[in-house]
């Protein structure tokens, strides 16, 4: 079975649309809602830590997912049920904050906890084959451009999603200070569950290219194909440090300032809006400097840059300066670096993964992130725990716990790069080359035009390979308007 390039266009518009609300869901009951609402419960930083590295072992159960996959092949099917699933779980979540916030928190929180684990191990399972539908109904010929688009979308609705959530909060508190907090995130994770069931309904209408069903399978072939392929191995051994070395210190930066800073919700809120921002630039740069010059040399030199940043946060202070301009700057660089990773790293699993029978690779490459993300993060979590009894007794005066958690994540980050400079690819230019393309001014002018979002409208050209239908799949949303000002464009 094929699809026309008619319905491959409305299969990735149905695609944005269905990740907008689904980021809503996963935003609104992650990002800085849950760990603020385990604040409340009085969690402690191991607890925190713990919160966070769920959804990252989780991604284990890919393995399972991936096998679910090439047994049956119905990757819509599998994506659909077991996303249902796993969001329901939230609606307990949400009587049992109605019944035991009052009198029972620790209680609570253990069962929070449980809960969690399990909604994440049923999404991970959906997420392996969400990955692997995908993986067919992309073209490679756009796959920068869409991913680009549908991420800085996301970006977006991260932006909005984060700074009405943070605002409720805050409006909430001053507006009926006799009612407990609680309430108010019950408010939102109710939302939540109501998003992300909207997002099945549209994921339901996305088209599949369905693969036959195996009658047997062989688990050993299945597991090894992938780690014989040795541009993945080496990107497999890098995932495992950098993901590690990563969540040693992401989970605490909002509890960092929260907790030790005593910055307002609408203020956390406003600075991690400032990283969704510059994500959203981000992610339509990096798409189009990505087709055009490869995805290795972004993915490094985004990495590089991500790992310096996490040293920056040690001069960080509660004055003003620090608040209002070192601190967005930083979210801002953040978002803007990570973008390029995050999206390049999954172009390249893309690229090295057959188009067929290709569940494993992203199955194994999301394990071996969560598992060493969810090592990092407990891991973090213990250190300041345990090393904040003797803060006071450590030399140059560390004001925070959190400091040394952040400076001793930069250090792991920057030796992992040492493993990504070994990861090749197939096509693109060198590290070095990249560098001075992106020195030159006029590279920004040409990769994003006069107007960033432009180029999600602008046509396709005919690939070097000869494919000649990606004007045909692109842009995915067609106006005359935009039509005849991007052949006024061609033609000068």
């Amino acid at each position: 079975m094929t699809l026309s390039n008619a319905d491959i266009k409305k299969g990735l518009k149905y695609s944005v649309a269905e990740g907008s609300f689904a980021h809503i869901y996963a935003n609104l009951t992650g990002s800085i809602f849950l760990p603020s609402f385990a604040l409340i419960l009085r969690a402690d930083d191991f607890t925190i830590g713990l919160l966070a590295s769920i959804p990252l072992f989780s991604n284990i159960a890919q393995i399972f997912g991936s096998l679910l996959v090439e047994r049956f092949g119905q990757r819509k099917k599998i994506t659909i049920r077991f996303s249902f699933l796993s969001r329901s779980l939230w609606i307990p979540i949400i009587v049992l904050i109605l019944i035991l916030f009052n009198e029972q928190r620790n209680l609570l929180l253990s069962l929070m906890i449980l809960i969690i684990l399990i909604h994440h191990v049923i999404g991970s399972i959906s997420g392996v084959a969400w990955l692997s539908w995908m993986s067919n109904l992309v073209p490679p010929v756009i796959r920068g451009r869409f991913f680009g688009l549908r991420n800085s979308v996301l970006g977006m609705i991260t932006l909005l999603t984060t700074l009405l959530g943070g605002l409720f909060l805050d409006w909430y508190r001053y507006t009926f200070p006799g009612y407990s907090q609680a309430w108010s995130f019950l408010i939102i994770f109710f939302l939540a569950v109501v998003a992300g069931m909207i997002s099945l309904a549209l994921l339901s209408r996305q088209p599949d290219i369905e693969e036959p069903a195996t009658e047997t399978i062989d688990i050993k072939a299945i597991f090894s194909e992938p780690l014989k392929n040795e541009p993945f191995k080496k990107m497999f051994r890098f995932g495992m440090f950098w993901s590690f070395a990563v969540n040693f210190s992401s989970p605490f930066y909002i509890v960092y300032m929260l907790r030790d800073l005593h910055l307002s919700y609408t203020l956390v809120s406003s600075v991690v809006i400032c990283s969704a921002v510059t994500d959203l630039f981000g992610m339509g740069f990096w798409g189009h400097f990505s087709d055009k010059h490869g995805n290795r040399p972004v993915a490094i030199i985004s990495a590089t840059a991500g790992a310096v940043l996490p040293f920056i946060w040690v001069f960080t202070t509660a004055a003003d300066y620090s608040i209002y301009m070192l601190i967005p700057l930083l979210h801002m660089a953040g978002g803007f670096f990570f973008a390029g990773y995050n999206l390049c790293s999954v172009n390249l699993i893309f690229g090295m993964a057959p188009r067929q029978k290709n569940s494993m690779y992203f199955a194994l490459w999301a394990m071996v992130n969560g598992v060493a993300a969810g090592l990092g993060a407990i891991s973090g979590g213990l250190f300041a725990s345990n090393i904040r009894t003797v803060l006071g007794t450590l030399p140059f005066g560390w004001d925070s716990v959190f400091k040394i958690v952040f400076l001793l994540s930069s250090l792991m980050r920057l030796s992992s790069l040492f493993i990504l400079r070994k990861v090749p690819e197939s096509r693109g230019v060198s590290v070095s080359w990249a560098i001075r393309i992106l020195r030159n001014v006029r590279t920004w002018a040409t990769t994003m035009g006069y107007h960033p979002l432009l180029q999600f409208f602008l046509p396709g050209k005919i690939d070097s390979n000869g494919i000649d239908n990606e004007k045909e799949l692109w842009p995915l949303w067609e106006t005359n308007r935009g039509i005849l000002f991007a052949r006024r464009r061609i033609k000068k």
